[in-house]
């Protein structure tokens, strides 16, 4: 399947049925103890970036970054569009910032699965990493559970590695922690 989508701040509730989505299935991997969720809401206020991956509602001619991601346009950018002209979110993630502390945490990234393997989660990562470094931050962190082989190796092969425990979390057998520093364009 051939798609475009763009890139852009989560404003809203439209990234709200991925969170659903990635809740169950996460509750069907892990006890609740285990499970380090967050809400949609707490992740547009407060020291936060939420992404969204947007489908095109035009297919129209898009420039497109060195990994063949579509970018969000300077008319987008500027002139906003709303929620039925962004077209249906298809993917997400956030970064909290722990500015005292030196980093910003991965939370929340998930592609619906009708459109994985499509770029959309590597150029929503490429995209908070950008978000991240341009709070001159330059260390991103987050904790994964261990029956995630798929998303282990996404994440590994971006350039993150094994670190211990860090914020608030304890040691768990069924997390894993990763970090990657630094944050390079």
């Amino acid at each position: 399947m051939t798609f475009m989508f763009f890139i852009a701040p989560i404003r809203g509730e439209e990234a709200d049925h991925l969170l659903s989505e990635s809740d169950e299935y996460m509750a069907s991997l892990y006890p609740p103890e285990s499970n380090h969720l967050v809400s949609s809401e707490s992740l547009r206020s407060g020291d936060a970036l939420f992404l969204g991956a947007f489908i095109l509602q035009n297919t129209g001619t898009h420039e497109l970054d060195r990994d063949g991601a579509p970018l969000l346009s300077e008319h987008f950018a500027s002139e906003g569009l709303d929620t039925e002209a962004r077209g249906h979110c298809i993917g997400c993630v956030a970064a909290r910032f722990e500015r005292q502390s030196g980093y910003a945490e991965i939370k929340r990234l998930f592609v619906d699965s009708d459109y994985r393997g499509g770029g959309v989660a590597k150029a929503l990562m490429s995209a908070i990493e950008a978000g991240i470094r341009s709070e001159d931050i330059g260390c991103a962190r987050l904790e994964m559970g261990v029956s995630q082989p798929e998303a282990d190796a996404f994440y590994r092969a971006t350039g993150y590695y094994d670190i211990p425990p860090f914020g608030d979390y304890r040691i768990d057998p069924l997390s894993q922690f990763l970090e990657k520093r630094p944050l390079k364009e």
